[in-house]
């Protein structure tokens, strides 16, 4: 809209503003070919389960799901309060999560006949945080939407940004290095193999 003054506005006095975020990623695995294998309702069933479980693990660790596009999930931790563990919760909820789908892939198999299984991917890095109309942009979330299609089913996969800040908390394996979309440099990543043991 135009103001008095001859200004272009958007109408909001607050807008938003720019934070550093921890985002993952979470995706089932073959989710397409697997709608078109069984019954809507089945699918239906299954996917909100997953979806159920997704986003209480993710508020368990204080973060909130953003947005879902199809079956893929995107959480956010570090805002609109920014912890200084919001990339360590980011990455445990997402290996909480690949236990609690594999559990649900195990109880699928045995009723219908099929599994289920899901990839996460976890970046950190700034992104606009729109108060008005509850979004996020930036290039974190496509390389943390990208960065999950370079896990394996069932794995997590973290981008170095954030394997610098937890390799003391997790043990990790890294990964070869890999381009994705929205970065100009090939980028590399580590699968989360566990959180570290310490010492009593």
């Amino acid at each position: 809209m135009e103001c008095d003054d001859g200004k272009v506005t958007d109408g909001s006095a607050d807008p938003g503003e720019i934070r550093r975020v921890s985002l993952f990623f979470a995706d089932l695995v073959d989710s397409t070919a697997l709608s078109t294998r069984v019954e809507p309702e089945t699918y239906r069933l299954v996917v909100g389960r997953y979806r159920e479980q997704v986003s209480a693990i993710v508020a368990a660790h204080d973060g909130y799901v953003d947005s879902t596009k199809g079956d893929g999930m995107l959480a956010v931790f570090g805002g609109p309060v920014e912890p200084e563990d919001d990339v360590v919760r980011a990455v445990k909820a997402g290996l909480e999560i690949t236990r609690a789908v594999s559990r649900l892939g195990d109880q699928t198999a045995r009723r219908f006949g099929f599994g289920v299984d899901v990839r996460v991917g976890v970046h950190h890095g700034p992104v606009y945080l729109d108060r008005v109309h509850g979004d996020i942009y930036g290039a974190t979330v496509s390389v943390a939407t990208r960065i999950s299609g370079l896990a394996t089913p069932g794995a997590v996969v973290v981008s170095d940004a954030v394997e610098a800040v937890i390799r003391d908390d997790f043990d990790v394996q890294e990964g070869a290095s890999a381009t994705v979309d929205s970065v100009r440099e090939s980028i590399t990543y580590y699968r989360v193999l566990r959180e570290s043991e310490t010492d009593a």
